[in-house]
Formats: C-alpha cells, sequence, structure tokens
C-alpha cells in the first residue's frame, strides 16, 4: 500500500487488499452488533474458501498463457476466480491452456482449477468435455478438498454424467477417513443435485453419514439440511437426525438456512411421512413455528421468456400473478381461476437453467419441485424454452399454445416425465435458436420503447 496525504484512506489499494480491509470493516461491524452473541458469521462459503485455500505464488494475470506450466496457470486460475474476473477472454485462454497441460496437473492442482471454474460459472461444454476424462482417471488420487472442489463445479455448471457420480460415490467411501465433514456435505449435496440413482451407493452413503457428520461443528452443519438430499438421497434414519439437529443449532443459521430447512421439513412430511412420526414433539413444534415465521427472502426476478408467457396469458384474459412464494416454494405464474376439483392451477416457465447443461433432460430438484407442488394440491403446468422457441415471435402461435396447455385438468400427484433425450447436436441447435429469438424479442421491444418516446422539442 503507497500511502498519501491522509492515511490508509486516501491510499492506492490493490484489489486484493481492498477486498481485505473492506472484510475487516465488515466483521468489525457485524461483531459489535452480535457476532458474538448470536453466533452469525457473515462470510459466505465462497469468502470462507478464498481466505482458507489462497495460493501464495505472485502471478499476473495477463501473461501469455503459452509460457505457464502447470503450477503458474493453477494460481492464475484460483486468483481469477477469487478476484471476480469475468473477463470471457480471460477464461478462454485459460481454458485453453488448461487442456494443454492437463496431463502434467497434479491431484491438488486439479482441486484448485476446478474450484476457479465453479466460482467463475464459466460454460464451455467442449471444455468440460475434454476435461472430464482425465479428472476421472486422477479422480482415485483426489484428496478432501478436489474432491469436493470437482463435485462443486459440476453441480454449479450442471453437467450430466451418470458414470461420473457413481465414480465419486465409490470413491467418497473408500475415502471416508479423510474425507473433512464440511467437504462431505458438499459432495453429498452434489450427488443428490446431480441425481445419482444407485441405491445400493445411496444406502452405503447414509450408513455412514451420522458418524461423519457428527464431527460438524454447527456452522458446517447448517449446509447439511437440504431438501433434495432429503427427498433423493438419504434414508430415513439420517433424515430424522438432520432435522432433530437443526432444531438445536438453528440460531446460527441465515436466511438462507431457515429457508432450506422449511423446504426439508415440507418434503419430509409429505415423501417420507414415517420418518416425519419418528420425529420428536419438540421438533415436530419447532417446524410448525419455522413455517409460521417470517423468513427474509429477495425472491426471483422473472427472466424475458417469464414475461412474454405473461403478457400472452394477459391478452387471453387469465387473472394470474407472477413470481410469488408459497411456502417454501417459488411459484412462477398462479392463476387465480380455480379448477371445479378447487385446485389452483400455475404455470412453471422452464428456461434452460431447469435442465442439465446442454440437454433437454430436466434437473433432480426440478423434479423434485414438481412432485411436491402436485402432492400438495397444485395443477401444474409446464412452459418449457425448447417449446417456446419453436413458436418464435408469432403471437397467434402462442396464444393457441397456451391454451392448450391450461385446458382440461391433470390427475393429483401427476409426475414429471422427461422427454426422450435430444442429440446433443440437436440440443445446440435447439439453444442457439432459442437465443436468438430472445435476442429478436430484445429489439423489438427496444424499437416499440423508442417509438414510444415523447419529442416535446423544447
Amino acid at each position: 500500500v503507497r500511502h498519501r496525504r491522509g492515511g490508509i484512506f486516501q491510499a492506492w489499494v490493490r484489489p486484493q487488499e481492498k477486498a481485505a480491509l473492506r472484510a475487516i470493516k465488515d466483521e468489525s461491524r457485524l461483531r459489535k452488533h452480535g457476532v458474538a452473541r448470536y453466533n452469525k458469521r457473515w462470510r459466505s462459503w465462497a469468502q470462507n474458501r478464498v481466505r482458507q485455500y489462497q495460493l501464495p505464488l505472485p502471478v499476473t494475470l495477463t501473461s501469455d498463457t503459452a509460457l505457464m506450466d502447470a503450477t503458474y496457470m493453477t494460481a492464475c486460475v484460483q486468483k481469477a476466480a477469487a478476484l471476480r474476473k469475468h473477463d470471457l477472454h480471460l477464461w478462454r485462454g485459460f481454458s485453453k491452456r488448461v487442456l494443454e497441460l492437463k496431463d502434467e496437473f497434479l491431484p491438488e492442482q486439479l482441486g484448485y482449477i476446478l474450484w476457479g471454474y465453479g466460482k467463475s460459472s464459466f460454460l464451455d461444454g467442449s471444455f468440460y468435455a475434454d476435461f472430464i476424462p482425465t479428472i476421472k482417471r486422477q479422480l482415485p488420487n483426489f484428496q478432501s478438498h478436489a474432491l469436493m472442489s470437482f463435485m462443486w463445479c459440476m453441480k454449479r455448471v450442471k453437467w450430466q454424467d451418470k458414470d461420473m457420480l457413481r465414480i465419486v460415490a465409490q470413491h467418497s467411501l473408500d475415502s471416508m477417513d479423510v474425507l473433512r465433514p464440511s467437504d462431505f456435505i458438499k459432495v453429498t449435496n452434489a450427488l443428490a443435485g446431480l441425481g445419482l440413482s444407485d441405491s445400493g451407493l445411496r444406502a452405503a452413503l447414509s450408513r455412514v453419514a451420522v458418524s461423519k457428520l457428527e464431527q460438524c461443528t454447527a456452522q458446517q452443519f447448517r449446509d447439511a439440511v437440504h431438501p433434495v438430499t432429503i427427498g433423493c438421497l438419504w434414508t430415513d434414519d439420517v433424515v430424522v437426525y438432520l432435522l432433530e439437529r437443526f432444531r438445536r443449532i438453528f440460531i446460527t443459521a441465515r436466511p438462507m438456512h431457515l429457508m432450506k430447512a422449511y423446504e426439508a421439513a415440507v418434503v419430509c412430511r409429505v415423501q417420507r411421512p414415517d420418518a416425519w412420526r419418528s420425529l420428536s414433539r419438540e421438533a415436530k413444534q419447532f417446524y410448525v413455528r419455522l413455517s409460521q415465521r417470517h423468513i427474509p427472502d429477495a425472491g426471483r426476478e422473472p427472466s424475458p421468456m417469464h414475461w412474454d408467457v405473461s403478457r400472452h396469458l394477459a391478452d387471453l384474459g387469465e387473472a394470474h400473478r407472477n413470481a410469488f412464494r408459497w411456502g417454501p416454494f417459488h411459484i412462477d405464474i398462479g392463476l387465480e381461476e380455480l379448477e371445479e376439483d378447487e385446485r389452483r392451477r400455475c404455470l412453471m416457465v422452464d428456461t434452460p437453467a431447469s435442465f442439465f447443461y446442454g440437454t433437454d433432460q430436466y434437473l433432480p430438484p426440478r423434479l423434485l419441485q414438481h412432485r411436491m407442488l402436485t402432492a400438495l394440491g397444485w395443477d401444474v403446468r409446464r412452459v418449457r424454452w425448447d417449446d417456446w422457441s419453436n413458436l418464435e415471435l408469432d403471437s397467434e402461435k402462442k396464444r393457441p399454445f397456451l391454451t392448450n396447455l391450461l385446458a382440461g385438468s391433470r390427475p393429483v400427484g401427476e409426475a414429471l416425465s422427461d422427454r426422450p433425450g435430444s442429440k446433443p447436436a440437436e440440443a445446440r441447435e435447439k439453444l442457439r435458436k432459442f437465443r436468438e429469438v430472445l435476442r429478436r424479442a430484445e429489439e423489438e421491444e427496444q424499437k416499440a420503447r423508442e417509438s414510444r418516446k415523447i419529442d416535446f422539442d423544447i
């Protein structure tokens, strides 16, 4: 830091030092207002991760990638992700060099690289398709941190690979003694979120889960109570343990943890009635009170496709409400008119983020959400992005499409099933067409706004 007049507050501060100073200031403010009393942590998991695993090697991100070796490349990826450098040209250059050096990286270095790509959310299907086979070969040598980084990255990217999930689950079981409890939570959450379907591996993970989770601190345990793992991974014994223990450590939870615990309790009550009955009376009362409590939630901003569907529903005269929370669940579009059996209808807008990357297959959290809403009395209709893009910008096609979609009544508890999977080239072409339709719609909307402007000629 180079000081000018006025002390450190008038200094020229490098970005990493600026982040540290801001963190110290925020931490002191939070400690003053009750961190010590309420045991609330202000840092997110990713910020803690940056502080705990920071490579000390001094590097320059804009150096020529052709001159970088494996060690230098690892430090560059970690530094760019930690400093939130969202420069596509930079990450494309990194990706090209990483693929050239992929056989030279050590397992620990692969962990840092995977964490960096997960943190940056850089999406390039060809990069991951070429890089993941190397990860699979090195996986038996992965320690706790590298294994967690790999699964966290795959969850962020929404990568579909059933064979990869089986290999990771088996390696987790084989290395359970050296797997950190916090990393175990991240790995199992990712396995559930990506759809581990092997019942034998799920049962084996459940047998060792309680003993591993007993080693967690209260703040590490907060992330273990997740609705997808409770609905898709753990056995009843583990579910009971999770819900009972969360009741005792909830004072350390932030709003997002409370919301997940609320949803997890609803999933348990609906899908696992035996586990719910096994809970103590105090635990049941806690989750009832939690459902009646105000939990701060920022909500979700509707996508351009969502607004387009809403406009055409308004043209049809369908009274509806956009983007609201019903209990712990987010509803995209809720229709006001009840059905004959007094069920409510809702439209869920399925953008590409609802599917595995580069495919038209639903993510397990979406399948679970559909099962829960239908079991709780909603008649759920879904507008898929590939169907909507086929209608392009033709309102004369979109209105009949929505009319047919809303017609009739669906069976109570109807399951959401995937369509036959498209080939990768077909899925990429559909996605390209969808983006083109969104671009043209945005251009037309901009032209309409310009035409409505009034020039007072003053």
